[in-house]
C-alpha cells in the first residue's frame, strides 16, 4: 500500500511506467488525497473523461494549480477555470487575493473586475497578466478610484504608455493619482488628455504646464475643461 508521499513522488516522474500509472489511477484509496487527485487530473496519461471528472472534485487551490499549469491539456484547464468562476462569488477576500496571484488567464478577466483593490493589486502581479488586461481595467469608468490608484502606483504597469493613457482618460481616476502620472506621459497623450472635457481643471492646468516646460505647447488659451 502506498503512502501519499510515495504516490506524489511517482506521479511527478516523467518516466513513470504506464502499468504503474494505471495502477494508481484505479486505486480509490489513493484518490482520497486531494493532491493525488490534482496530479491525476493534470497528468497527460489520464483519459480525458476521467480527468474532467477528477477536476470537479478538486479544492479551489488545486483548481488554481491546474489553471496555471501550461503543461496541462487546454480542455482540462478550461474545466478548472469554469469551476473557479462558479465558486468565485462564495470565496472570501483572502482567498480571492491568493487566487488572483496564482490562477491562469481563464479567471483573470473576472478577477480584474473585483470590487476590492487588493484583489486588483494581486492580478497586477500575476505572471499571466498582459498589458491589454491592465488597460481594460484602467479604462473602466465604473472602476473603484482606489483600484485605479493601485494600477497608477504599480512600478511595472505604469511604465506602459497604454496603461498611463487609459488611466489619465478615466474620469474616475483621482486627481492626486493623475498628477503623479503626468510627467511620465508623452506629449501626444497629454494633448489628447486636454481634449477630454471631463478632466479636472487642476489636472488640465498641470498637463498644460508639463507641455509648456517641454516646449510642446498646449491647446489654445480658450480651452475650458469641465469641473470635477
Amino acid at each position: 500500500m502506498w503512502t501519499e508521499g510515495s504516490l506524489l513522488k511517482l506521479l511527478r516522474q516523467s518516466d513513470l511506467p504506464r502499468e504503474r500509472f494505471e495502477e494508481i489511477l484505479q486505486d480509490r484509496a489513493a484518490r482520497r488525497s486531494h493532491v493525488v487527485r490534482r496530479l491525476l487530473a493534470a497528468h497527460p496519461r489520464t483519459p480525458r473523461r476521467e480527468a474532467l471528472s477528477l477536476v470537479s472534485t478538486l479544492f479551489w487551490r488545486d483548481l488554481a494549480h491546474v489553471s496555471a499549469d501550461v503543461r496541462v491539456h487546454p480542455e482540462i484547464r478550461r474545466a478548472a477555470d469554469r469551476d473557479l468562476l462558479r465558486r468565485l462569488s462564495e470565496m472570501a477576500l483572502a482567498e480571492r487575493i491568493d487566487l488572483a496571484r496564482s490562477a491562469g488567464r481563464g479567471v483573470l478577466a473576472a478577477l480584474r473586475l473585483d470590487p476590492d483593490p487588493r484583489v486588483v493589486a494581486a492580478v497586477l502581479d500575476n505572471r499571466f497578466t498582459i498589458e491589454p488586461d491592465v488597460v481594460q481595467a484602467a479604462a473602466r469608468p465604473e472602476a473603484d478610484p482606489d483600484a485605479l490608484a493601485v494600477i497608477a502606483a504599480h512600478p511595472r504597469w505604469t511604465l506602459r504608455p497604454g496603461v498611463r493613457g487609459a488611466l489619465l482618460r478615466n474620469p474616475a481616476l483621482s486627481t492626486g493619482a493623475g498628477l503623479a502620472l503626468l510627467t511620465s506621459t508623452s506629449s501626444r497623450d497629454l494633448r489628447e488628455l486636454l481634449e477630454n472635457p471631463a478632466i479636472s481643471r487642476l489636472l488640465a492646468a498641470c498637463a498644460e504646464r508639463v507641455l509648456a516646460e517641454r516646449g510642446a505647447g498646449g491647446l489654445a488659451s480658450g480651452f475650458s475643461p469641465g469641473k470635477k
